[in-house]
């Protein structure tokens, strides 16, 4: 399944339905005339929610993420999440990620990330320490530190996007792998499991 010679970068994260695909397509086309002229646009063909950034993981340990995965998704139900509201961050100084958020079943989210972060800190597998879980899907990364006035001014032109609230039925989660090439990351998923609590 996987190169024994090296690490893989793994994470757990849900895809996007083709709605909201073709919606984070519309976003990133309406924020592109305000965002620098080097920033790295997601393809959203690949876009996701990452429920959990595991990092470099050795190959032999690909199997048992994959169960613990499975584990956390036959505890929780089915639920239903929608597209809302444009962002970036961090919250302050210059903006280094653009994203479009999510609404909906949001304790059902918080509840489905948790299980499976419970169920990976279970495993002995090395993992990246953890920012707070913040939902959303990246559309682009801002190459550049921008100046104080440009940083306030991308922000604000973003959080005026209007996102229109493209439905996201969440059934199943997937184990990725993330390969970083000079064009961006390309993403593959290796496992998925269905929620089934």
């Amino acid at each position: 399944m996987v190169d024994a010679e090296r690490k893989l970068r793994l994470f757990v994260a849900l895809s996007a339905s083709e709605a909201a695909q073709a919606e984070l397509r519309r976003v990133a086309d309406a924020m592109r005339p305000f965002a620098p002229s080097d920033t790295r646009w997601v393809d959203a063909d690949g876009a996701h929610l990452t429920l959990r950034f595991i990092g470099a993981t050795p190959p032999e340990s690909a199997d048992a993420v994959g169960e613990a995965v499975a584990r956390a998704a036959a505890s929780a139900a089915p639920f239903e999440l929608t597209l809302a509201g444009a962002g970036v961050f961090p919250e302050r100084g210059a903006p280094r990620v653009l994203w479009v958020g999510v609404a909906g079943a949001l304790d059902a989210l918080g509840a489905l990330q948790r299980g499976v972060a419970d169920a990976l800190n279970a495993l002995d597998v090395p993992q990246e320490p953890q920012p707070a879980f913040r939902p959303h899907f990246t559309v682009g990364r801002v190459g550049v530190h921008l100046p104080r006035q440009e940083a306030l001014e991308l922000r604000e032109a973003v959080a005026a996007i209007r996102v229109e609230p493209a439905a996201l039925a969440v059934e199943e989660i997937g184990v990725y792998r993330s390969d970083l090439r000079p064009s961006g990351a390309v993403y593959s998923r290796i496992a998925s499991s269905g929620l089934a609590g």
